[in-house]
């Protein structure tokens, strides 16, 4: 169905064409830890965002930018869900840049426990829909979460952490939007060592993160 057809509403070619620019761009959420223990790592943390964005629009992926905050919600510290102006995304790579450089890093648990469930479930909340061009990256020196959930009842394409090991062995179950539209429920996110962010990033390492975000817009369709 062509949007410039006369013979179609205006303000339904008008609806037409956002959902197609909507299934067509990669909607991407930094979920990152705000505890004061990041304060060593969080310098790295950046710079993987930068490397990772720039490796994407290499590709002529210019992806929409979100960030969420983890906190610890039993120590009364609210996950955040970082606005810029009206919306959770932006494709100004400089105000995004700017939001995650000034994120206060503060308290944490003392069992080096924070919520990280509770981040990733507010996270997946903001896109809207389902769709396999929504995608999130985590970042987070946590050695377990104060909190338990599974994601099946939110669809999305891509998931990708820098944890602990300690992290990378709780059950984070995703279901995931696979290319012919079809639900994956047994695939797990892609777990990288948070450590690897204290040395300078390989081209190997930015590129087993970025080619999997920038396959995600193959096949792309409305509905999808």
């Amino acid at each position: 169905m062509g949007v410039n057809n006369p013979e179609i509403p205006v303000d339904l070619q008008k609806i037409v064409k956002e959902e197609q620019e909507k299934a067509f761009t990669l909607y991407l959420d930094f979920i990152v830890d705000g505890t004061a223990s990041m304060y060593t790592v969080y310098p790295a943390v950046y710079f993987a965002a930068v490397h990772i964005i720039d490796g994407l629009n290499r590709y002529e992926v210019f992806p929409k930018l979100g960030i969420t905050v983890i906190r610890d919600e039993k120590h009364g510290e609210e996950t955040e869900c970082i606005l810029f102006e009206d919306s959770f995304y932006t494709d100004d790579s400089v105000r995004f840049f700017k939001k995650l450089r000034s994120v206060p890093l503060y308290g944490g648990g003392d069992d080096g426990k924070e919520s990280v469930h509770t981040a990733i479930r507010k996270s997946l909340a903001k896109f809207q829909g389902n769709g396999r061009n929504h995608a999130i990256l985590l970042f987070s020196d946590a050695y377990g979460s104060n909190d338990s959930d599974s994601f099946l009842d939110l669809p999305i394409g891509q998931a990708i952490f820098f944890i602990t090991e300690k992290m990378s062995e709780e059950d984070f179950r995703f279901a995931f939007i696979k290319a012919d539209g079809s639900i994956d429920e047994e695939a797990s996110p892609m777990y990288l060592k948070i450590e690897q962010l204290l040395k300078p990033m390989s081209t190997t390492t930015i590129d087993n993160v970025v080619k999997p975000l920038k396959d995600l817009m193959k096949g792309v369709s409305i509905g999808v």
